[in-house]
Parts: C-alpha cells; sequence; structure tokens
C-alpha cells in the first residue's frame, strides 16, 4: 500500500474544499460535534503540520496549538502549501519505518499515515458538507479510513461519536461516515447555538 501516494491524494481532495469556501461561511456548523467551520479549518489545517512532523520525527514549529488559520485572507494557500509539505514529509525515505510519535501515542509511522488519511478524508467531508460542496473518497482512501475509525485504538480513545444506523448495502464511504459518527446525509440547519471546544 502506498502510503505516501495516498496522502497527498486524499490531501490533494481536501485541499479542494478548503479553497470553495468563503470568508462568509466560517461561521457555519460542521457535522463534526460543536465545531463550526473556522473551528474544524483551523484543526484540519495544523493537523497537517503535525503530522509532517510526526512524519519527520520532529515537533512542527509552533507546537500543536493551531492559530485561526481559515481567518487569514490566503488560508487557501498557506493549506496549499501545508499539504505539499505533509506529502514531501511521508515521500522521505524512512518516513514510513519504524514508529513516531503521533500525539499522545507512540505508534508505527504506516498507523500514524492511516490515520492521517482518514482525518483528511473525514474533515474534508465535514467541511464540504458545511459549506454546500461534493466530496466523496475513492475506495482506497476510504478503506483506510474505515479501518481507522473501527480500529480499537479509536474505539478506546472515544474519538468519534456512537456510530449511526446505515443499511447493509450502503456505499463503503456512507458506512466510513456513520461509523465515525456522522449521518452520511447530514444537513446544515442555521448557526451553531452552542460553543465549540
Amino acid at each position: 500500500m502506498d502510503f505516501a501516494e495516498m496522502i497527498e491524494r486524499a490531501a490533494a481532495h481536501a485541499e479542494d474544499v478548503v479553497k470553495g469556501i468563503g470568508p462568509s461561511q466560517l461561521d457555519l456548523p460542521t457535522p463534526c460535534k460543536d465545531w463550526d467551520v473556522r473551528a474544524l479549518g483551523n484543526h484540519l489545517t495544523g493537523f497537517l503540520a503535525f503530522s509532517a512532523g510526526a512524519a519527520r520525527r520532529s515537533e512542527p514549529e509552533g507546537g500543536r496549538d493551531a492559530p485561526d488559520f481559515a481567518g487569514s485572507d490566503n488560508w487557501s494557500e498557506m493549506f496549499s502549501e501545508m499539504a505539499s509539505d505533509l506529502a514531501a514529509a511521508w515521500k522521505a525515505d524512512g518516513a514510513l519505518e519504524g514508529q513516531t510519535q503521533f500525539g499522545e501515542d507512540l505508534m508505527d509511522a504506516t498507523a500514524a499515515a492511516s490515520v492521517t488519511i482518514e482525518e483528511l478524508v473525514i474533515h474534508a467531508w465535514d467541511l464540504a458538507s458545511a459549506t454546500g460542496q461534493q466530496y466523496q473518497a475513492d475506495d482506497d482512501l476510504t478503506h483506510v479510513a474505515l479501518q481507522v475509525v473501527t480500529g480499537g485504538q479509536a474505539t478506546e480513545n472515544d474519538r468519534y461519536g456512537p456510530p449511526q444506523h446505515i443499511d447493509e448495502d450502503a456505499p463503503i464511504f456512507h458506512k466510513t461516515l456513520a461509523m465515525s459518527g456522522r449521518a452520511p446525509d447530514w444537513k446544515h440547519l442555521g448557526p451553531l447555538t452552542q460553543g465549540h471546544d
């Protein structure tokens, strides 16, 4: 499995979504519980640097705190640059070998790469759904994301909401969304009424 190529592809798809987000949409709710577009956009943008740091076995510049990327006039340009850097980091010799520190967890580098793909796939869909865009990951990316959301570590850490009901014959991408606690037919109903984390 070519994790580096898949990360590059997933990041490029997420980049397309970010380019389609306008400043007036930053306060819209997302399927990611209690996070609006701004908060989730900041999280995903910061995650690019975080994952690139894991690939390089180094702490990202600025630590783990995500500044207000989405509030910047050049958010999409920053995201594109960081997505390119992410892809380069995971393509580097040795990036997928051994273990790496990934947040609080020391894990196999290939597992960290899988989580990176899952984060890009799920949150790109979150942002696309919140802003009226179309997004569906291809089967290769979806299979990796599904393995992550149904894996023991994700379940033990309560990373997702309760799985949603989904028909057995539903598309695999919809099953992946449902297993991550999301309704595949989610539509926003208006501004958030509660703050986000």
